[in-house]
């Protein structure tokens, strides 16, 4: 074999090894048994992980009805880790619903399950099988997901560095019963014409997208002022309008980011959703992506 021939045959098997380490890797069912219910979750391992260097966790929760497997196939995360190396994971909730302090529940069974001590014992049995870091354990969701972050964020604040609500707020019930112990940095994703998760709030279940994002702007102490920027539109133009609300200096390095997208519906950001779901669930705002602004939201707000 000539020298050139050599080297051809050697950047087509470094290319290759290349291309395989950036290959998605393959969701892993688990099972964690926690008050005495089997509780289920898939896992997502990035390809460069090698148990060496600790690595972050992001937590994706689903929203009523569906489970996690559809988020890991949907959302991007997966194809995200194979180039930020970071754990996914995804819990099923009880019922397909998470107790995220709404009044009445999504479910009676899902309103009795402590969701907050599973997630917790699952941090910990994550803990026991990879190195994971503790001060960079991450949480997102949509809709009934993202109102369990709210409260994942309220009542582990000091396990949970950020959160990252989609379609979703806290609820009245978890602000009147619980104060977080220390400062979480949160960024979200809000249509105005939500139908599901009004941007309005909605009775006792749903604090207003305004007074959910003050909630999180006092706790964290940020600047009252937000810095705001007009993200561009997108082409073709979707019909939405998106603009961002940084609120900086918050206490231990946190801040509050707030993405509001006028005329936005009931959708994941930058991700396309099913044509017959979109008749009920609005516009997606293909301006901005969520999966995307959320890694590097984490990427910036560990635990100090």
């Amino acid at each position: 074999m000539t020298v050139i021939g050599m080297r051809i045959v050697s950047l087509a098997v470094l290319l290759a090894a290349s291309l395989t380490s950036q290959a998605p890797a393959t969701p892993t069912p688990g099972i964690l048994v926690f008050g005495g219910i089997k509780r289920y979750y898939i896992y997502v391992v990035p390809a460069a992980y090698d148990g060496k260097s600790a690595i972050p966790v992001v937590f994706v929760f689903h929203g009523a009805g569906n489970d996690g497997a559809l988020l890991e196939r949907t959302l991007g995360f997966t194809e995200l880790q194979s180039q930020k190396c970071f754990l996914a994971v995804y819990p099923n909730g009880i019922d397909k619903a998470w107790n995220g302090g709404r009044t009445p529940p999504a479910s009676l069974a899902s309103a009795m399950s402590d969701d907050v001590g599973f997630i917790s014992a699952l941090i910990d049995a994550l803990g026991s099988k990879f190195n994971i870091d503790p001060k960079r354990i991450y949480a997102t969701g949509s809709s009934n997901g993202a109102m369990f972050c709210g409260m994942l964020a309220v009542r582990l604040s000091d396990r949970i560095a950020a959160i990252a609500p989609v379609n979703g707020g806290l609820a009245p019930s978890v602000v009147a019963k619980y104060q977080p112990k220390h400062p979480v940095s949160v960024i979200s994703f809000n249509g105005t014409d939500d139908p599901f998760c009004p941007f309005a709030g909605y009775q006792n279940q749903l604090l207003a997208t305004p007074d959910t994002i003050a909630f999180w702007v006092k706790i964290n102490g940020c600047d009252a002022e937000a810095v705001v920027t007009e993200i561009p539109r997108a082409t073709p133009d979707d019909g939405t309008a998106v603009k961002r609300f940084e609120f900086r200096n918050g206490r231990e390095n946190t801040e509050v980011v707030a993405y509001i997208i006028a005329h936005g519906g009931h959708t994941w950001p930058g991700y396309h959703t099913d044509p017959i779901w979109a008749k009920t669930a609005g516009k997606t705002a293909m301006s901005v992506n969520a999966t995307k602004a959320i890694w590097d939201f984490f990427e910036k707000h560990p635990k100090p």
